[in-house]
């Protein structure tokens, strides 16, 4: 999938296109902000977006009183494009509810998202229903390899009209368009302040009481309904997202994810990194409990940074993520020594072999550079087998460089700077050419070199 962008924010012309692993890096202030907030903010509202733009559309398609009957292929073969377009000028409209931004802040925003290649989404059956009580009000179903889609009601006066068109539009949100759009969670750079701060962070209830106080407690009485249209966010998505997610943690603890059915290993290797383990303790509640150490507890006041800072990672991990997800973390190297920030890039590269897709900013050397070895070890040549051995590489921590993309912020243009994205090259004998790195690296080491070998 593809997104391009023009004005946003701080980015004044980007096209990204999402790979198993995607990359931001590059300077402060150049809009790898904007682009990760974008993203996210597109793939969390898309089945809100895909109703704005189908209602009219499904409203005026020829049905009877009772009965609904779409041909799916007939109607979005060849025009997926055709929608993802439709959807991202949408979403421009709501784009500063992302940001929590001025309602102008975007007015000269363009967003486009494409694909490649339309994908075959009518193999798998279909079926739905919707009761009240303990009646069926519809019934909504297509037949493995069938392009039909075909709604029953039962009951129309309960569910009414409005009632019908909505359920049809969830289908086909589900049938046609779920296949493109992952799962998307977001771990963004606020997170540490949310896991220490977590108790008092409750955004409902702050744009409630915000609400309240801007507002005249006769008309409250009167017009209840001004109350809710006048709750606006203070926090953009992603931040917002992160924070309620901490807030749940105690709720969260009690599933189990895929990865961890499918992948212990995975949780095992994130455990080695934070030096211990999240526990959720009758009578205690949230705690951290250090490796080897059963008594040792410490709340997330008293735990590490980097028990903090990688609090909500963890849970996510070990009680939702799932192959096909977009799990996107903002600067995964926060709080972490060298050495561990060299052990996440292990962690990224067996959650990507595990399915899940990794999106994320970074500043680190230390984590590029570590995944630039897991690509160069993928050759799997005689001579990478041995240092694979040496060094004590896994098989699944090596990365496929056609499964790999980097993207580096950079300023074009002589008489008017623009910020941009480029595509860095990758080499599978070589890795990834980050130069935004290098270029720092290189003065760094001339200047110690003039301070150690310059003088008389």
């Amino acid at each position: 999938m593809k997104f391009k962008f023009e004005n946003l924010g701080l980015l004044d012309s980007a096209e990204m296109e999402l790979s198993n692993l995607t990359i931001i890096c590059g300077e402060n202030n150049m809009g790898k902000t904007y682009a990760t907030y974008a993203i996210y903010g597109f793939l969390r509202s898309w089945k809100m977006l895909l109703r704005n733009v189908m209602i009219s559309e499904i409203s005026s398609m020829e049905h009877s009183k009772e009965k609904y009957q779409i041909n799916l292929e007939e109607v979005f073969g060849g025009r997926i494009n055709e929608y993802l377009n439709k959807l991202g000028l949408e979403f421009q409209t709501v784009l500063h509810e992302a940001f929590a931004s001025k309602e102008d802040s975007f007015t000269d925003t363009k967003i486009s998202i494409s694909i490649e290649e339309e994908l075959d989404v009518f193999k798998r059956p279909y079926q739905r229903r919707v009761q009240g009580g303990n009646s069926i009000l519809a019934t909504i179903t297509k037949e493995a390899n069938s392009p039909v889609l075909e709604l029953l009601s039962a009951d129309i006066d309960r569910l009414g009209t409005f009632g019908l068109i909505e359920f049809v539009i969830d289908a086909i949100a589900e049938i046609v368009f779920s296949p493109y759009f992952p799962n998307p969670h977001i771990s963004s750079a606020e997170r540490t302040g949310a896991a220490i701060f977590r108790r008092e962070l409750d955004m409902a209830r702050t744009r409630m009481l915000k609400a309240i106080n801007e507002m005249d407690s006769k008309e409250i009485r009167n017009r209840p309904w001004k109350l809710l249209q006048s709750i606006d966010t203070d926090y953009a998505w992603p931040v917002e997202d992160n924070v309620e997610f901490v807030r749940q943690l105690e709720d969260i603890d009690k599933q189990t994810s895929e990865l961890m059915k499918e992948h212990p290993e995975v949780l095992t290797a994130f455990d080695e990194i934070i030096g211990g383990s999240y526990r959720v303790i009758k009578n205690q509640g949230l705690v951290f409990q250090s490796k080897g150490s059963k008594s040792r507890r410490y709340t997330m006041n008293e735990a590490s940074s980097c028990a903090r800072a990688l609090l909500d990672v963890g849970f996510y991990l070990r009680c939702r993520a799932k192959p096909g997800d977009l799990f996107i973390i903002d600067e995964p190297e926060l709080n972490l020594h060298p050495k561990n920030q060299r052990a996440f890039a292990r962690l990224i590269a067996q959650l990507v072999n595990s399915g899940v897709n990794i999106f994320m900013t970074t500043h680190s050397d230390y984590l590029v550079k570590e995944l630039n070895t897991l690509i160069m070890l993928n050759q799997q040549t005689e001579h990478t087998k041995k240092v694979q051995e040496q060094y004590g590489y896994l098989d699944s921590e090596l990365l496929d460089p056609d499964n790999v993309v980097l993207y580096i912020t950079e300023r074009t243009g002589k008489r008017k700077s623009k910020n941009i994205l480029r595509q860095a090259k990758i080499y599978p004998d070589l890795g990834i050419e980050v130069t935004t790195f290098d270029d720092t690296i290189e003065l760094m080491n001339a200047i110690q070199n003039d301070l150690i070998y310059g003088g008389e």
